[in-house]
């Protein structure tokens, strides 16, 4: 009953705090994650791109527009992008926790104060994402130096190292243990982030705090961390089956040509009918990811 009451309360501030929906929509762009950390589960990243866990259409695109022969020069260029987008989400997230705390108050909900909360903990923010991004930048160098030398006998670029790991059999392990890696991350990140906006903690204790909370009510967050996954592959389904019924042959060809790390947002672009079903699902992404960050701000008001 308690799940029930917190989901109800968490859709009552968010449609009627629409100024929210502003927040999640940078959230989104920024490359902010809806339920928790599952990018370890979807696709192994280069270094630079690890280290700051820059989106997969965000790092594409750079690519294409920074094209150098110059390791060096691209992971720059990886690492100011991902940094810059990596401050603007922090800001964003901040913002929705801050201002959820404020509309469960009682108090004025409105962007300047959003705005306002964002830019004084996003620093704090950033330096705590850089830290639980550290376990994915190890795995990444671990791919990139050990795994990939002992299979290839020589560095690899990107795509060839994701080929040589595919062939050798290691790429679903190293998905599986990036799944496992992330969900942990994510549960402390999760209460990390609250502590570091509601009460004003600095980086460690905000980490000390966020590993307080899932680990003395496990039960709770993996209730409704399950609420959340459940109620977005159900959504996916009621979405993507009648879908995949009208436009069955670009199914099929996507699922045929897919990989680890593909990058669906450039697929939807290609068909203008893409880019319609594209912008619906960025707006139910935007929806998914404020209520998602309201209902978990809740949870640790009432648990923490």
């Amino acid at each position: 009953m308690e799940y029930i009451v917190l989901l109800q309360r968490g859709w009552q501030i968010i449609t009627r705090h629409k100024v929210l929906w502003l927040f999640g929509l940078i959230a989104v762009l920024a490359g902010q994650d809806a339920v928790f950390n599952l990018r370890g589960a979807t696709r192994i990243q280069p270094l630079p791109e690890a280290i700051v866990n820059l989106p997969l259409s965000v790092a594409n695109a750079l690519r294409s527009i920074f094209a150098s022969d110059s390791p060096p020069v691209s992971a720059g260029v990886m690492l100011i992008a991902g940094l810059g987008l990596l401050a603007i989400g922090a800001a964003a997230s901040a913002a929705l926790i801050g201002l959820t705390q404020a509309a469960e108050r009682g108090e004025w909900v409105d962007v300047r104060s959003g705005v306002r909360i964002g830019l004084k903990r996003a620093k704090t923010l950033v330096a705590i994402r850089l830290i639980f991004n550290l376990p994915f930048t190890i795995l990444s160098f671990l791919i990139s130096v050990v795994l990939v030398r002992l299979i290839a006998g020589r560095p690899l670029g990107y795509l060839p190292m994701l080929q040589a790991l595919e062939q050798s059999g290691w790429l679903t392990w190293l998905l599986l243990l990036g799944l496992i890696v992330g969900a942990i991350v994510g549960a402390i990140e999760l209460g990390a982030d609250r502590a570091c906006v509601l009460e004003g903690a600095g980086v460690l204790e905000s980490i000390r705090r966020g590993w307080e909370v899932p680990r003395k009510f496990p039960t709770k967050y993996i209730v409704i961390t399950g609420i959340f996954i459940a109620s977005t592959l159900l959504t996916a389904l009621i979405i993507f089956c009648p879908l995949s019924l009208i436009l069955t042959e670009q199914v099929s060809q996507l699922v045929q040509n897919a990989s680890p790390n593909i990058d669906f947002t450039s697929v939807l672009l290609r068909e203008p009918l893409g880019i319609v079903i594209g912008l619906a699902l960025l707006a139910l992404y935007i929806l998914l990811t404020t209520y998602v960050s309201i209902i978990w701000t809740l949870a640790w008001r009432r648990y923490a």
